[in-house]
């Protein structure tokens, strides 16, 4: 939580810069994953996709971007289920998508949650803990990265959380 407001206070100074190098997504997605099903026995996190993904992005912030992510699929999914994450090529692109089986959200809702400081607020949030700065973060390293994220949502079906990140480069090419 410091952490997030740390980053938030580097982000809004301008101060966040990235370290862009060339890694493998796919293991960076297996660590996150790792370290996510240590947190909910209730949630089966399953990956689809890609065997290896090298991408050129800023590793630590995308680590950060999924961890949040797929917190947020546990969080909103109290009753547990199936957590799948996609990373599939595009071109010279790859999609990375977290889907969860949850409460899902309102089109109302979708509009502002990534506002900093946004929380939606029903019966069944009331309970769920959080600041609302965690998808504002996610935004805003996604940007940064010149990318976007979406989301495709509908309450009581669950939600996925996308963006696109650029495929690495080697020798002037991507690979």
């Amino acid at each position: 939580m410091i952490t997030d407001f740390l980053n938030i206070s580097r982000l809004e100074d301008g101060r966040m810069a990235l370290e862009l190098t060339n890694f493998n997504l796919i293991a960076l997605i297996q660590s996150c994953t790792a370290d996510a099903a240590i947190t909910s026995s209730k949630h089966n996190i399953v990956f689809r996709g890609e065997e290896t993904a090298y991408v050129y992005a800023d590793e630590e912030k995308i680590s950060l971007v999924l961890t949040i992510l797929i917190s947020n699929a546990q969080k909103y999914a109290p009753r547990g289920g199936q957590i799948t994450i996609r990373c599939e090529k595009e071109g010279e692109l790859f999609m990375v998508s977290i889907q969860d089986e949850g409460i899902g959200i309102t089109e109302e809702d979708q509009v502002n949650m990534f506002q900093k400081f946004y929380r939606i607020r029903n019966e069944e949030t009331r309970l769920i803990a959080g600041f609302g700065i965690g998808l504002h973060l996610v935004s805003s390293i996604i940007e940064l990265h010149g990318s976007a994220v979406t989301v495709k949502s509908k309450p009581g079906e669950g939600s996925t959380f996308s963006f696109k990140l650029n495929a690495a480069i080697n020798g002037g090419k991507v690979v």
